[in-house]
C-alpha cells in the first residue's frame, strides 16, 4: 500500500516538472512571430524574373535545420496557383543571395528561374507591349525549422504573403520626366556610378524596342538588360559612367517610335540636357538601341555628329520612311553622313522582325566609301533563341563590344 501511495506522488511530481520544465524541443513557436517576406527579382536577358524569396525572423535562424522541402512558394497569376521550384534555401544576415548558410535572420529560399511562371512581365499582343505583373506570392512552411537557439518553429498550413521587392541594379535608377520646348514630355530613368570630385564620366544613352514602351512604369528596365547592362557593379567597376534609359510613351499613331518625331529630337535634347547637369565627359558620349531602338540610334547618330562618340544599333534598320515588311534599301545619304561615324552593328541573318539585308547593305556601302570605323556582328541561323530578332542578347554580353565603345571619343 505504501509503495503504490509513493508511486502515485512520483508520477504527480514528475508531471509537474514537465509542466513547469517544459523540454526544449517543444519549445513554443509564439516566441518567434510569423517573418516577413520580401521578393527578390534580377534582369536577365530575356527579361526580369522572381529568383528568390527573403524571409526576415526575430531571432537567428540555424541553417543546419533546413532543407529545399523546408517550404512552398507558390506565385498566383490570373487566380491559377503555381508552385515555383525550390532550388536552394540558406540562412545568411544580409538577405541576399550568398549560396551559403551563415547563423541569420534571414532565411533565403533560391527559386528556379527557368519555371515557366518566374517571368515577373506579360507581353500584351494586342497592344505590342510587356505588361508589369502583380506579383502575388505564398510562402508556406512545411518542415520544422529551429533558431539558433534551438528553438523549434513547426511546420504550418498558414501562409506569408510578400509584401515587397527588391531588384538590384534597377532599384538604382531614378524616375524622371523631360519636356522638351515643345512641351512634348519624355519619361526616362537615370543611374549616377559613385562621383570623384573633379572627375567627368562617360554618358550610355539605352533605346529600348517596341514592347518596352509605358507610361514610365520602368518596364524598359525591366524586359531585358538593355539598361541595366551598363549599370552592373561589373561593368561600373570597369567603365563608371552615367545611364540613361529613355521611356518612348504607347502611342500608335507613330509606327517607328525613336526614329520619328517628337520623340528623335527629344532624346537629343535629353541627352544635351544631362551633359550640363552631371559632371559628364562630352566627348564620351555613347548611344546604344534595340530593334526600334536601333532604327532610332542610327537616326540619332545622323542628325547629332556634334553629341555622340560613338553608337551600337542591333536589329534595326537606317531608311525607316522606305521600310516594306521592315526593310528598306540603303539611302546613299545616310551613308556619306555615316562614313566616319564609330559604329558597331549586330544582326542575325534568321532575324524575321526586322529584315538584316539593311544592315548587311549599309555596313557594305560605308566600307565602300572607306569608312574603316563601322563593325559588323552578324550571327548565323539558329544561334538567337527563342528567335531571331534577339540578337542584343549575346550583344549585350560582348565584352570587346563594351571594351571598344568606352576607348571612342569625339
Amino acid at each position: 500500500m505504501q509503495r503504490r501511495r509513493f508511486a502515485l506522488v512520483l508520477l504527480s511530481f514528475v508531471f509537474l516538472l514537465t509542466i513547469v520544465f517544459p523540454s526544449s524541443s517543444s519549445a513554443a513557436a509564439s516566441d518567434v512571430p510569423a517573418p516577413q517576406a520580401t521578393l527578390l527579382t534580377q534582369v536577365q536577358p530575356l527579361g526580369e524574373v522572381v529568383s528568390a524569396v527573403v524571409l526576415k525572423y526575430s531571432a537567428n535562424i540555424d541553417g543546419a535545420s533546413l532543407s529545399k522541402s523546408s517550404f512552398q512558394v507558390q506565385s498566383v497569376l490570373n487566380d491559377v496557383y503555381t508552385d515555383r521550384t525550390v532550388t536552394g534555401v540558406y540562412t545568411n544576415d544580409s538577405g541576399i543571395i550568398t549560396n551559403r548558410s551563415t547563423h541569420g535572420k534571414y532565411v533565403v529560399i533560391e527559386l528556379d528561374t527557368q519555371d515557366k511562371n518566374a517571368s515577373t512581365l506579360t507581353y500584351d499582343a494586342t497592344s505590342g507591349v510587356n505588361r508589369i505583373n502583380t506579383l502575388n506570392y505564398y510562402i508556406s512552411q512545411k518542415k520544422d525549422i529551429a533558431t539558433q537557439k534551438k528553438t523549434v518553429i513547426p511546420a504550418t498550413a498558414q501562409t506569408v504573403k510578400a509584401t515587397d521587392k527588391v531588384t538590384p541594379i534597377v532599384d538604382d535608377f531614378q524616375k524622371n520626366t523631360f519636356e522638351n520646348k515643345d512641351g512634348f514630355k519624355l519619361n526616362y530613368f537615370t543611374f549616377e556610378p559613385k562621383v570623384e570630385s573633379g572627375k567627368t564620366y562617360p554618358l550610355v544613352v539605352f533605346l529600348h524596342g517596341n514592347g518596352e514602351r509605358g507610361d514610365g512604369n520602368g518596364v524598359n528596365l525591366l524586359a531585358n538588360a538593355g539598361a541595366v547592362t551598363w549599370a552592373s557593379p561589373e561593368q561600373q567597376a570597369k567603365h563608371p559612367s552615367f545611364v540613361i534609359a529613355p521611356q518612348s510613351p504607347i502611342d500608335l499613331e507613330h509606327k517607328f517610335i525613336w526614329a520619328d518625331e517628337p520623340r528623335n529630337s527629344a532624346v537629343a535634347d535629353l541627352v544635351r540636357e544631362t551633359a550640363l547637369k552631371y559632371p559628364i565627359d562630352t566627348n564620351r558620349i555613347y548611344i546604344v538601341g534595340i530593334s526600334q531602338g536601333a532604327m532610332g540610334t542610327w537616326r540619332l547618330l545622323e542628325k547629332n555628329l556634334d553629341l555622340f562618340a560613338a553608337g551600337v544599333p542591333i536589329a534595326g534598320l537606317t531608311n525607316y520612311e522606305k521600310a516594306v515588311n521592315m526593310y528598306a534599301p540603303v539611302d546613299p545619304k545616310h551613308v556619306e553622313v555615316l562614313k566616319n561615324v564609330p559604329i558597331w552593328a549586330f544582326h542575325a541573318v534568321d532575324d524575321t522582325s526586322v529584315s538584316p539585308k539593311n544592315s548587311q547593305e549599309m555596313v557594305s556601302a560605308i566600307q565602300a566609301q572607306n569608312g574603316n570605323l563601322i563593325h559588323f556582328t552578324e550571327y548565323e541561323a539558329g544561334i538567337i533563341k527563342p528567335i531571331g530578332h534577339f540578337s542584343w542578347v549575346p550583344a549585350l554580353q560582348n565584352q570587346d563590344m563594351i571594351e571598344w565603345l568606352f576607348a571612342q571619343k569625339k
